[in-house]
């Protein structure tokens, strides 16, 4: 009998993922070096308990999820659904169809097929995509509207997040009259999108993460703190920007960006969050452990998910310092010591690709690297108000969910602001640190909630803002980028 197109396609991508991923019957599941994702593996067996064998197995599950996720939409975009890994449940990858017929032919030839499970659901991704794109046109999503559509895979549906607190900057801005009237015209138009497809979306107010901005020991590696002529600008560095009042307030290094075309080609520049600019009206520049390094100021925004601050460096000189004369420019810093606390290590991790929004799978094991520190632990440097007994460096959790935004259980405190998330499994940039949902301070414990903006976003505002003068904005992803 003749095989049809889809089903082709399917046993095509699903076999190079059989060819290059055994099953764990493997010493060691391929694909995954433990070396490079020692914070990972180190997650995984502190929290669940688990042995570094199944950790890993774990991670090869998490490596493979991409690519199958992929070949399901091309195969299968009528009926493919989503996915999700499911820690707490044995480290299970659950894939969602609105065919259930489907499935088994989907999925015949995943590796570690044991450990992948099928759901119904009632629409399909291709469906959610749809209506997620009409509802986005028809509210106008981006940084200055009140509601954004974002699809949930979980919970096989679209939501409309309404974010208040830009209703009320609306509010503060202009006349009682004009901004009610405006604001009563947006909520009846996000209303009308949501009562189009009662059944796929529904409308939540979406928490406003607490920014995460901060209000000369001289170790012999790059430490978060302390990274003077140790290499080149990485993600987990330690930025201090002086404020108008005259205290100093710490945020974190993201990712070193690089702009092409239009009125900023071949320009470096560091990425941040935009609140850490944010009330800063004066130009002194932004240091690293007392030196100058960027300017205060770049190209700016403060409205989650929309938060970041493209910074120049404050001169050539500077910038072929710390990057241009680096053998390495996509690097993020991974500063760890023993499981749960300290930094006396630290290795250098590159990053080869940026994961959109939509690719980012619930379950997912990431990491962090921030800078945040407290007086009592470093009384050198300046205190970001983290808490006694928090360590900066490497911090690991998984991914929760997606909405508008990456929200994970990565513990984070005040300082880490700005700071990179990242896969160690593909080496993936995801997001920087806007917040929590929580007011915590001191050793990391469990039940963490922080937020990240997605990198996709903030890149594509970015090239399309004015102060652009029309140049594109992209992650650094390979040495010499």
């Amino acid at each position: 009998m003749r095989r049809t197109r889809k089903g082709a396609i399917a046993v095509t991508a699903l076999a190079v993922l059989t060819a290059a991923t055994p099953g764990v019957a493997a010493a060691q599941p391929v694909g995954v070096e433990s070396a490079s994702v020692r914070g990972s593996v180190a997650y995984l067996v502190d929290r669940y308990g688990v042995s570094q064998f199944e950790a890993l197995r774990r991670l090869e599950l998490q490596r493979i999820s991409p690519m199958l996720d992929k070949a399901l939409k091309s195969a299968f975009p009528d009926s493919y659904a989503g996915m999700r890994i499911d820690q707490d449940n044995g480290g299970v990858l659950k894939v969602s169809f609105k065919d259930p017929s489907v499935a088994d032919a989907a999925l015949a030839g995943v590796a570690d097929r044991s450990h992948v499970q099928t759901e119904q659901v009632r629409y399909s991704l291709a469906e959610l995509t749809q209506a997620r794109d009409r509802i986005a046109e028809e509210v106008d999503a981006g940084p200055f509207a009140a509601y954004l559509p974002a699809i949930s895979q979980a919970e096989n549906r679209v939501v409309v997040w309404e974010r208040e607190w830009v209703q009320q900057d609306k509010t503060r801005l202009d006349s009682p009259a004009r901004a009610g009237a405006a604001a009563a015209e947006e909520s009846a138009v996000a209303s009308r999108a949501v009562a189009a497809d009662s059944g796929m979306v529904v409308s939540r107010t979406l928490v406003q993460p607490k920014p995460l901005a901060a209000q000369a020991s001289d170790p012999a590696f790059c430490h978060p703190l302390s990274c003077l002529d140790k290499g080149p600008m990485r993600g987990g560095v330690r930025l201090d920007l002086k404020r108008d009042n005259g205290t100093v307030g710490g945020c974190t290094v993201g990712y070193n960006v690089r702009s092409s075309g239009g009125g900023f080609p071949g320009k470096p520049w560091v990425l941040t969050a935009g609140h850490c600019m944010a009330t800063k009206t004066n130009n002194v520049p932004t240091q690293h452990n007392g030196v100058d390094v960027v300017a205060q100021h770049g190209i700016e925004k403060n409205s989650y998910p929309y938060d970041y601050a493209a910074v120049p460096y404050v001169d050539d000189a500077t910038a072929q310092k710390w990057l241009e004369g680096q053998s390495a420019h996509n690097l993020v810093l991974k500063c760890q010591g023993a499981v749960g606390g300290g930094c006396d290590s630290s290795v250098d991790q590159q990053i080869a690709k940026v994961h959109p929004l939509a690719d980012i799978i619930p379950g997912w094991v990431v990491c962090a690297a921030g800078s945040a520190s407290n007086a009592a632990d470093f009384p050198d440097k300046v205190d970001s108000g983290a808490g006694a007994g928090y360590q900066p460096g490497l911090h690991c959790g998984q991914v929760l969910s997606t909405d508008v935004g990456i929200n994970t259980d990565v513990c984070a405190r005040a300082g880490d602001s700005g700071g990179p998330l990242f896969t160690e499994v593909d080496r993936a940039a995801l997001g920087i640190l806007e917040g929590s949902q929580q007011e915590r301070s001191g050793p990391c414990a469990a039940g963490e909630l922080n937020n990240y903006s997605p990198l996709e976003t903030i890149l594509t505002d970015l090239s399309a803002r004015v102060a652009s003068q029309g140049s594109v904005f992209s992650v650094i992803t390979s040495p010499q980028g």
